[in-house]
């Protein structure tokens, strides 16, 4: 009985950390674009 259970951890525990080290990749692989807009400053007049 034991033993299915380890085995049950063992697989939810190898999915787990295989989800987040792909949660990790994409979050590092994104690539911050910094806006050229920042700077301005404009006054819309009407």
């Amino acid at each position: 009985m034991g033993v299915t259970r380890l085995k049950r951890k063992d697989r939810y525990n190898k999915t787990v950390s295989r989800l987040k080290q792909q949660a990790i990749k994409l979050v590092t692989k994104q690539v911050n674009i910094k806006s050229p807009y920042k700077e301005q400053t404009v006054i819309v007049e009407d």
